[in-house]
């Protein structure tokens, strides 16, 4: 259940990345055809969230009993906060699992519309194979055969040294 909903939150990321783009590309051209588009991908996000809500749905969480009510004057102490309990926010996250998760929201908006021409599919399927190369070296090599990306481009340095840091 878990592997489902991070791939229904993925798939709700990438929606909101196309969204994103199509409506800025929509206000600098309010006569656009790519209304359309949006109209479809708005519809698509929909679709997956209520997926998602059923699949959370059967969890429900009750709340707790309350046997003594509680006075406004005599609030109960707030029970003292235990280190081991709650583990600090740095231990609790884990390296990103694939590639597409090493990349920020706003990276990944970005690289979409400077490397891949606002095309996220072709980008996300770019992103896959990169993941699945067995090194850096053959992930660059793949990388320059699939985009024949222009090397002085910010965008480009920086997707070079996601994959750099993903791959060490």
């Amino acid at each position: 259940m878990r592997k489902e909903m991070q791939t229904l939150l993925d798939d709700i990321e990438l929606d909101i990345q196309e969204l994103k783009y199509l409506m800025q590309t929509i206000t600098a051209e309010p006569d656009s055809k790519l209304r359309i588009v949006a109209k479809r991908s708005i519809q698509q996000m929909r679709a997956r969230l209520d997926e998602l809500q059923k699949v959370i749905e059967p969890v429900e969480i009750k709340a707790p009993e309350v046997t003594e009510p509680v006075s406004p004057k005599h609030e109960p102490e707030a029970a003292p906060i235990s280190s081991s309990a709650s583990p600090i926010l740095a231990e609790r996250i884990k390296p990103a699992t694939d590639l597409r998760h090493a990349i920020s929201l706003n990276d990944s908006f970005r690289f979409a519309r400077e490397i891949f021409g606002g095309n996220t599919a072709r980008m996300n399927e770019v992103i896959r194979q990169l993941g699945d190369a067995p090194s850096l070296d053959k992930a660059l090599e793949l990388f320059s055969s699939l985009v024949n990306p222009d090397e002085e481009n910010e965008a480009v340095v920086d997707f070079v040294e996601l994959l750099k840091k993903y791959f060490s």
